[in-house]
C-alpha cells in the first residue's frame, strides 16, 4: 500500500471518525470513505468495525496503521532534511516546554537568543503532554524525564527544586495537588505521604493553575523554587533545602542534533541553564 491511501487509513484510527479524519487531512468524507474502501480492496479486508457512529480497527487495521505512522515519520524526516541541509543559524525553531517553565523561565531570555541569531524564528509551544519529537511536533523540547525510547538525543539540561509554599500570612494546612491524571510525578509522590496529602482541597490541571491557587491563599502547595521564590506574596514552609528535585533535560529528534540553527540553541539552552543553576536548584 501505498502512502497516499496509507495515511487515510492512520487518520481514521487516530481520530475514530470519518469527520474528524477528512478535517485532519483537509478533504472531505466523501474522499476518506473512497481511500479507506480502496484500502481494504487492495488488502483484501477490513480495516475497521463500524460501532455506533464510530470506527475501531480490527487487527490488521491496527498493524496497518502503526506501518503507516511508520512512513509518516519517514516522510516528515526527509521533508525536513531537505530544509535542515541549510547551514546557517537561521530560520524556524520550535521549542516546547512545559506552560509554567516556558512562562517563567524561558520567555523572558529569549532577547538575549534573539540578538545572538537574529536570524531565528523561534516558537514557544507551552502544553503539559510531550511533544513528538519523531514527528517534529518540535526541534527541541524541555523536558522532566530522560526519554527511554525513540530515536531521541539528550543532554542533562539542570535540576529543579521544589518546595512547599503557601501564601503569606495564611493559615490554610489543606494541600493544593495536580489532578489525578499527575499523580505519578515525584512532587505527588512526595505529598502523598504527607499528613493530608491524600485528601487536597483542590487539585489543577498544572503548575500555572497550582502557583494561582497558592497565591490565592487556598492551601498549601509544592512549588518549583525558581518561580516560587521570586513571588513576594508566598513563604517558603519547608526550610532552605528542597523537597523534590527533578532533572530536566533539553530532548530533540536524533537526525537533526547536528542541524546547526538547532545545534545552536540547543547549547544556548544549555548555557543560560547553566548560568541560573542556583536559583533552579533552589537551595537557599
Amino acid at each position: 500500500m501505498d502512502w497516499d491511501l496509507a495515511r487515510f487509513v492512520l487518520a481514521l484510527a487516530r481520530h475514530g471518525t470519518a469527520s474528524a479524519a477528512a478535517q485532519a487531512l483537509g478533504v472531505d468524507q466523501t474522499t476518506v470513505s473512497r481511500r479507506l474502501a480502496a484500502a481494504e480492496d487492495a488488502l483484501g479486508t477490513s480495516l475497521f468495525e463500524r460501532i455506533d457512529r464510530r470506527v475501531r480497527p480490527t487487527p490488521v487495521g491496527t498493524a496497518v496503521a502503526a506501518q503507516a505512522e511508520a512512513m509518516e515519520r519517514a516522510a516528515i524526516a526527509i521533508k525536513h532534511a531537505a530544509r535542515d541541509r541549510d547551514a546557517a543559524v537561521s530560520g524556524p525553531i520550535r521549542i516546547a516546554a512545559l506552560p509554567s517553565f516556558a512562562a517563567e523561565w524561558l520567555i523572558p531570555r529569549l532577547g538575549d537568543l534573539r540578538r545572538r541569531h537574529p536570524g531565528l524564528q523561534p516558537t514557544i509551544l507551552g502544553a503539559e503532554t510531550n511533544a513528538d519529537l519523531e514527528r517534529r511536533d518540535a526541534d527541541i523540547a524541555l523536558r522532566l524525564a530522560r526519554p527511554r525510547a525513540g530515536n531521541l538525543a539528550a543532554r542533562l539540561g539542570a535540576r529543579i527544586g521544589h518546595a512547599v509554599y503557601r501564601a503569606r500570612g495564611a493559615a490554610g494546612d489543606g494541600w493544593i495537588a495536580l489532578d489525578e491524571a499527575h499523580e505519578t510525578v515525584a512532587q505527588m509522590l512526595w505529598l502523598r505521604d504527607q499528613p493530608g496529602g491524600l485528601e487536597p482541597v483542590l487539585r489543577v490541571s498544572g503548575g500555572t493553575e497550582m502557583m494561582a491557587a497558592a497565591k490565592a491563599g487556598l492551601g498549601r502547595a509544592v512549588l518549583s523554587c525558581h518561580a516560587a521564590d521570586g513571588e513576594p506574596d508566598l513563604e517558603r514552609l519547608s526550610g532552605p533545602v528542597p523537597v523534590v528535585t527533578r532533572e530536566l533535560w533539553l530532548v530533540l529528534p536524533g537526525p537533526a542534533k547536528d542541524v546547526p540553527r538547532i545545534r545552536a540553541v540547543t547549547d544556548w539552552l544549555a548555557a543560560a541553564l547553566a548560568e541560573d543553576r542556583a536559583r533552579l536548584e533552589g537551595a537557599s
